[in-house]
């Protein structure tokens, strides 16, 4: 059986019910995709044995006092950038790594603790790697999008509506730490978003009252989230590309707050170095990349440069190894 093969229409509105609600009941998923819920799982339960997806949680290193997230694009020797993607994202702190095409070889999310961590990290250990030419890094100043939901119109509006107000919504709260249960809990998550509670009660020595609350918690106050992973030509959007934009600083919130609207739009964030804006975007076909160039990009105030980079292979995704993220 092909990748091609594999998902049918159903399969994919029910990939993007779990991008929307990651935990939402299998009644839920069949509601929004159109199916039972019988159907909903067992579909979804062959998906997850083949490998093509995955619902994993993963702690917000913002919300969770966990560190800051910065940018590396990386460029290295012909011929080693599988090689050192593959190295670097094995690495714990790396929370996103992906092969891409343009300037660099290489773009790699690392989350920090300090700036004195981040010296350490770049000097004495990432440029250290075998088969690095050089590194740019930006500091993320914020970050405007980090959207789990980017398959745009597999399902209906009032589907997708239904699941967002049952999933709920993330509370403005101070951050704060996980202490060594919550861990443990995001841990087991890390693995199968999915495990029940009675699941995770049993794993933890917990009551699954306390689990359910302690889950409840995290995930309200925007400490954990849930990411679907898929590739995305399984779902049809065969481009993914990330953009380096930068703004005339009078027309920066202008144009964020435009791009962060544009449902294509998977990542957004500000940057402090090589460029004012970060983005991610996934398009489905060729054709689509123009008309977002020309329609989209060029129709915003103050943009005064644009470098592209299309995504070969994303190696690493949510603290993740991807399937099928390799040559």
């Amino acid at each position: 059986m092909t990748d091609e093969t594999v998902l049918d229409d159903l399969d994919r509105r029910i990939v993007a019910a779990l991008q929307t609600h990651g935990r939402a009941t299998w009644q839920q998923v069949g509601r929004a995709a159109g199916t039972s819920d019988t159907t909903a799982a067992r579909r979804a339960q062959r998906l997850f044995a083949s490998g093509l997806v995955r619902v994993v949680a993963s702690t917000d290193p913002l919300r969770s006092v966990g560190g800051y997230p910065v940018l590396i694009q990386v460029t290295c020797r012909v011929g080693q950038a599988p090689r050192v993607a593959a190295e670097l994202a094995a690495r714990p702190d790396v929370r996103f790594a992906a092969l891409i095409t343009g300037t660099f070889d290489l773009i790699v999310e690392l989350i920090v603790p300090s700036q004195r961590a981040l010296a350490r990290v770049l000097f004495e250990e990432i440029e250290q790697v075998d088969g690095i030419l050089s590194t740019v890094t930006e500091t993320v100043i914020a970050q405007h999008k980090v959207a789990n939901v980017w398959a745009h119109g597999t399902l209906a509006p009032e589907a997708v509506a239904t699941l967002e107000a049952e999933r709920g919504t993330v509370e403005q709260r101070d951050p704060k730490p996980l202490d060594e249960r919550d861990n443990a809990l995001v841990g087991l998550l890390a693995e199968d978003a999915r495990l029940s509670f009675a699941e995770l009660a049993v794993r933890l020595d917990m009551s699954e009252s306390m689990v359910k609350r302690r889950l409840d918690t995290l995930t309200r106050d925007g400490r954990v989230r849930y990411t679907t992973i898929v590739r995305p030509e399984l779902l049809g959007y065969g481009v993914e590309v990330f953009y380096w934009l930068a703004v005339d600083l009078r027309h920066l919130d202008q144009t964020t707050k435009a791009l962060a609207e544009r449902p294509e739009v998977r990542y957004l964030s500000s940057t402090a170095g090589y460029s004012d804006l970060t983005c991610e975007v996934v398009l489905r076909h060729q054709d689509d990349l123009l008309a977002f160039n020309t329609r989209v990009l060029g129709e915003l105030p103050g943009i005064r440069r644009v470098e592209i980079g299309l995504e070969l292979i994303t190696v690493k995704r949510a603290f993740t190894l991807v399937e099928g993220g390799d040559l």
